[in-house]
């Protein structure tokens, strides 16, 4: 298992704050009552440790919630019962926060390239495989590729400094 920074949840607060963090998993209705999963909890466990070892089984990311806040205990199942699309919704809209938080600033062309249009659309987008456990969520594209996958799709709108769109979809869905 890798190594668990000193504390997984205070290295997430420093990019997010805990009622943002939160905030973000009720719009998403990731969370929608009181929980012992809190978004917090939820984004430091699949971003930290055991999660980016391809064979990661629910069993050890339900021992990982106790290392991430000694106060709690998970189940496998509880872990389960969390892997849903609006889990997917909460990660993405964290995403395209935190990509909006680091963009450069700094045009790299002349401003004055692109003086009649509102907006400069730079789209780009890759897929890769995933586990072969995978595949009844995420898709492969079929034949001799992987069982699993996905695309990652990216949109960013140049003159405004913001991605205009940022999708993770399975791989058996064309750009």
């Amino acid at each position: 298992m890798a190594e668990q920074p000193s504390s997984a949840l205070t290295m997430l607060t420093e990019c997010f704050s805990t009622e943002h963090i939160e905030a973000s998993a009720r719009r998403t209705g990731f969370v929608k009552r009181a929980s012992k999963m809190t978004g917090q909890l939820f984004l430091a466990l699949v971003t930290f440790g055991v999660w980016s070892d391809a064979h990661t089984t629910l069993a050890p990311l339900a021992a990982q919630v106790t290392q991430l806040d000694e106060g709690l205990t998970s189940s496998p199942e509880a872990i389960y019962q969390h892997l849903h699309k609006s889990a997917l919704a909460f990660l993405q809209d964290l995403i395209r926060r935190a990509l909006a938080k680091i963009h450069v600033r700094e045009k790299v062309g002349d401003d004055g390239l692109f003086p009649s249009f509102t907006k400069v659309y730079l789209a780009d987008s890759t897929g890769f495989a995933l586990p072969d456990s995978l595949h009844e969520l995420w898709p492969g594209s079929g034949g001799s590729a992987a069982k699993a996958g996905a695309n990652m799709q990216a949109v960013w709108d140049y003159k405004n400094s913001v991605f205009d769109h940022l999708a993770l979809t399975p791989w058996n869905i064309p750009d």
